[in-house]
């Protein structure tokens, strides 16, 4: 009965040890991701700005869209709920702050996201979206 108990709780250590965690809820967003569609700006506009949402930082967002550097407040749940708060910038003149005004607005909005392959969607409970792809991608 000893030697019974004892192989199951070795199968059981096996078997837990091999185990995969399957979580890509965080990890898969711990990225950097390459804005690609937003309200009426094509893909060139947002391809030639530059435009990017960093999100390798515990905690903390910076993105880029442009010009000035943006630095967001983050915290996501496993329910694929993201919040956005808190946002800073740098401020310097820019001849073209469209972009940077209208992701500013709309990225505290952003309440879900989701992840599928290498495209990252965030929604609003408007919605209104955001949809980057990861950067290697590029």
């Amino acid at each position: 009965m000893n030697r019974i108990f004892t192989l199951f709780l070795v199968f059981i250590y096996i078997m837990a040890c091999n185990t995969v965690k399957n979580d890509t809820s965080s990890q898969s967003l711990n990225q950097v991701w390459m804005l690609v569609e937003f309200n009426a700006f094509t893909k060139e506009y947002l391809a030639a700005k530059k435009a990017y949402l960093d999100l390798t930082q515990p905690d903390r967002a910076s993105s880029k869209m442009g010009c000035n550097q943006l630095s967001f407040s983050v915290s996501v749940s496993k329910e694929s709920r993201i919040v956005f708060s808190n946002g800073i910038s740098i401020k310097m003149y820019c001849d073209d702050m469209k972009l940077e005004d209208s992701f500013s607005q709309a990225i505290t909005t952003m309440t879900s996201y989701s992840v599928d392959k290498q495209t990252l969607t965030l929604t609003a409970k408007d919605g209104g979206k955001m949809v980057f792809v990861a950067k290697d991608l590029e």
